[in-house]
């Protein structure tokens, strides 16, 4: 898949401190990746590089194939930014202040009222243009804070926070237009809500002091955090807990009553297992998983490391 956003070996200092030291990480386009990370971990530095608004000590950063040091402001019309607690002035219309951010984009004249409906569209505002900003509730306010950065038709979003206090109606229909935004460009989410970055996302980058400490898919994060299985087999229970005991990623098996639960990590730990009991000549009459880890425990286990 091609990336939209390319970032290699990045750091930037603020006078003898590193906020982030050689930070690396691909957004692919038509995805939706989650950045995560405990307060003060870089995010918001790594956010701030990616969309041109500091200069990155190391390292460089590609924009929809631009090189964001070599031409700035090319590689920032790739890109629209959604930072959190957007300010938008309140004594404004939305249509007025989605005109004057499509002036200050530079977009031609002559396409400025399509790239203004557009964005309205997609935002969901086509009902409030007329309406000014102050009079709206948050929920509104933060549509209006996403409109003006797809107002130039950018093919990479980065959004910061992009729920903070809505409300849950609210919070359910931001969500669902990230998704559909996230199937044709490339968009880096940051947020404190993990529920959402599992629902939103495929691929997690796991930043902590500033340096990266995973960039995996979501599936692969919550195996390695565990996975219980139960299983039912015609054989002797013993027997089974015996085999599988002794395989990789195995940590605990143990005969539950009529069942044998089983304890471990990996992607592909069910599978393993089915085929074990099976090559032994054991009948296997039903394995389930009854639980699996979360993305929660998994980004615990990172940042407690």
């Amino acid at each position: 898949m091609t990336a939209g956003v390319q970032v290699r070996g990045v750091s930037r200092r603020f006078g003898g401190k590193a906020a982030i030291s050689d930070v690396t990480f691909d957004v692919e386009q038509g995805e939706v990746l989650g950045l995560l990370g405990p307060n003060g971990a870089g995010k918001t530095t790594t956010m701030r590089v990616m969309t041109g608004y500091l200069r990155p000590t190391t390292g460089r950063v590609v924009v929809g194939g631009v090189d964001l040091a070599e031409d700035p402001v090319a590689a920032r019309q790739h890109t629209g930014y959604m930072p959190e607690s957007s300010a938008v002035p309140t004594e404004m219309t939305v249509l007025a202040f989605l005109r004057y951010c499509a002036r200050l984009r530079r977009l031609p004249r002559a396409h400025r009222e399509k790239a203004v409906a557009s964005a309205l569209r997609q935002a969901g505002l086509g009902g409030m243009a007329d309406a000014r900003i102050g009079t709206l509730s948050k929920g509104y306010r933060q549509r209006v804070a996403l409109a003006q950065a797809l107002v130039h038709e950018p093919d990479v979003l980065v959004l910061d926070e992009p729920t903070a206090g809505l409300d849950p109606r609210q919070v359910t229909e931001t969500r669902e237009l990230i998704a559909k935004l996230g199937r044709t460009r490339s968009v880096l989410l940051s947020s404190h809500l993990l529920s959402e970055v599992a629902n939103l996302c495929r691929r997690v980058v796991v930043l902590d002091k500033g340096r990266v400490l995973a960039v995996s898919d979501v599936a692969s994060l919550t195996a390695a955090s565990g996975t219980r299985l139960e299983l039912r087999v015609t054989g002797d229970p013993a027997r089974v807990v015996q085999i599988v005991t002794a395989m990789t990623g195995v940590q605990e098996a143990a005969v539950r009553g009529d069942m044998v639960v089983v304890k471990g990590v990996g992607v592909d730990l069910g599978q393993r297992v089915a085929a074990a009991v099976v090559d032994a000549g054991i009948g296997l009459l039903e394995q389930r998983v009854a639980s699996s880890g979360t993305l929660e425990e998994a980004y615990l286990n990172l940042v407690r490391e």
